[in-house]
């Protein structure tokens, strides 16, 4: 029984750890919804093996305390200090991506120009090689002179 329960506290730092690793793209990205839900997934999916693992399946809410006390350790002890890190870390990447993003808009600034210049010169080529049809005043034009 004490082995299980050292297990679950295992299980909920290691919980504790993912929820920390995914703190940086939800603070960068600012997208909750869809991380949360990841992490409620992996976190539903390591607690559902831990129980086919140490108890056959069987569902003890001694366990689910010792996996939320490990989880909680997890928060209050590393997740506390390297919660300051990321966010530093995620200002610096946010700074960097909004750098990508100006580089990204002047490089489709050119690549728009030079769609825009290739487009012109083609309708002007055309236009010079393309066959005066009846329909279009050449035959009026000739008829004048």
């Amino acid at each position: 029984m004490g082995e299980d329960l050292f297990y679950a506290v295992l299980v909920g730092v290691s919980l504790g750890f993912i929820f920390d690793f995914l703190r940086l793209p939800r603070i960068i990205f600012n997208d909750r919804f869809f991380l949360d839900f990841f992490f409620w997934i992996i976190s539903s999916i390591f607690v559902f093996c831990y129980f086919l693992i140490f108890n056959d399946g069987t569902i003890r809410m001694i366990n689910f305390i010792f996996i939320f006390i490990g989880f909680i350790f997890y928060t209050f002890t590393l997740g506390y200090l390297t919660k300051n890190v990321e966010i530093r870390v995620a200002k610096k990447i946010k700074i960097w991506l909004k750098k990508v993003k100006n580089v990204l808009k002047t490089f489709k600034k050119v690549l728009q120009s030079l769609y825009n210049l290739y487009y012109n010169i083609t309708t002007q080529v055309k236009s010079l090689f393309r066959k005066k049809s009846k329909g279009d005043g050449y035959d009026k034009e000739n008829k004048e002179k």
